[in-house]
């Protein structure tokens, strides 16, 4: 609802593994651009939940209206379900076509516009938004997530709308309106979509993208199959293959679980919002991952999510694994406090050098020696360090087998011969 210059949204939790869902506090939408685009305020249910907790570091348990730094469009919680490019590629479009159908300027889109536009069904985490006084949650929209039968028409349509001149085609609309809804909640640049498998479980599909001079998405699966092998927690994957001569990556959502009745949310931060701090920051570590987990860490498992990291830390550099930044880490929330989330988006680069992180405070170049030195922060002694790096490294020493099993031509594993060490 409209009132005094801005809109007010009411938000929920909706995580039954923490608490049955109810409504944490209000986020208000600034609508004149001279002040702060987005601030929130909890309810005072929730202040006096026994389940309560910081919804993000900077949202201190208290009664009043909260503002996020300045510079930020809205508190980093909330920022986390926004889109990244892609996402906002198929917003932006959407926000052309209706102007130009209702003969006018169209708007240039805010970061809370981006936020509040994606689909409840498949917004990141379990946080949910409804208007005020209202009961229906934004954008509750049923081709959210198509089912699995629909990616090969989501993938030639995906390929199709990033052609110049699209949007002079009859279809465009369809297109457009097909893509939006399964794939404006997602972050990366990437094309990609939601969708349902068979036994309704969600998952994120990422399609070949036109600037694509390698099989991105087969390298992304033979990663994950060799992360797995060496003990990282990664979710379920599938690859497959339809109008391209590259693969799609298939990736099952870790935010959703089955639970009594469905599927249900997990909630989720990003290591970003964890750690305070904000997209262009260069000076990131993963040092600063160990803070995260020490400071916010669930009870009893602070010391498996270190080791969790270490193995982490130790199989990106290995793997040549360089875009590391914080948005590529999470978090998921347990009753007694944070858990180090599956590890995501990992794919060797033939283009970067250096880690986005530092590995010790100082350095990012991939150097194994810089990450063993630093074991004592993950609290592992000499000698464990020393263990896990001889298992990865005796793991990934198949990588060229586990790549020619799933299809990747020998060029293609050349190319990255220089890149991962093993």
């Amino acid at each position: 609802m409209a009132k005094d210059n801005r809109n007010t949204w009411e938000v929920w939790l909706d995580a039954p593994t923490l608490a049955p869902k109810q409504r944490v506090g209000s986020l208000y939408q600034n609508l004149v651009k001279t002040v702060v685009p987005a601030t929130f305020a909890y309810s005072a249910d929730w202040l006096q939940a026994p389940i309560k907790f910081a919804l993000d570091p900077r949202l201190e348990l208290y009664k009043g209206e909260q503002t996020p730094e300045v510079d930020f469009p809205a508190f980093g919680v909330f920022m986390d379900s926004a889109p990244d490019r892609w996402g906002r590629l198929l917003m932006e479009r959407r926000e052309l076509l209706n102007a130009k159908q209702q003969g006018r300027v169209p708007r240039t889109l805010q970061e809370t516009d981006f936020l509040l536009g994606v689909s409840d069904e498949v917004r990141m985490g379990a946080l949910r938004f409804c208007e005020d006084e209202k009961t229906q949650f934004v954008f509750q929209d049923t081709l959210a997530a198509p089912p699995v039968t629909s990616l090969a028409e989501l993938s030639e349509i995906a390929r199709r709308i990033e052609e110049p001149g699209i949007e002079k085609l009859p279809e465009y609309q369809k297109w457009l309106q097909m893509l939006i809804s399964p794939g404006s909640s997602l972050g990366g640049a990437r094309p990609k979509a939601n969708f349902r498998e068979g036994d309704g479980a969600l998952w994120i599909a990422k399609f070949p993208s036109m600037s694509d001079t390698y099989d991105v998405g087969a390298w992304e699966f033979v990663t994950r199959k060799l992360a797995e092998r060496c003990e990282i927690k990664v979710p379920d994957a599938s690859l497959a293959k339809f109008n391209s001569n590259y693969h799609t990556y298939c990736s099952k959502r870790f935010d959703r679980v089955k639970g009594a009745h469905g599927l249900e949310r997990r909630m989720y931060v990003s290591a970003m919002t964890l750690l305070e701090r904000r997209d262009g920051q260069d000076d990131g570590s993963y040092l600063h991952l160990i803070q995260a987990i020490e400071d916010h860490g669930a009870q009893d498992h602070v010391d498996s999510d270190l080791e969790q990291l270490f193995r982490r830390v130790v199989f990106n550099v290995l793997i040549g694994n360089r875009d590391d930044h914080l948005r590529n880490h999470g978090f998921l929330r347990e009753p007694t406090g944070w858990r180090l989330s599956e590890a995501f988006d990992m794919n060797p680069s033939t283009t970067k050098v250096g880690h986005a992180l530092t590995l010790d405070g100082q350095s990012n170049a991939p150097d194994v020696n810089l990450v063993l030195k630093t074991a004592q922060y993950y609290r592992l002694k000499d000698a464990q360090a020393q263990s896990i790096f001889d298992d990865i490294k005796a793991e990934l020493s198949h990588w060229k087998d586990v790549a020619h099993k799933h299809g990747l031509s020998s060029s293609e594993i050349e190319r990255m011969t220089a890149v991962i060490q093993a």
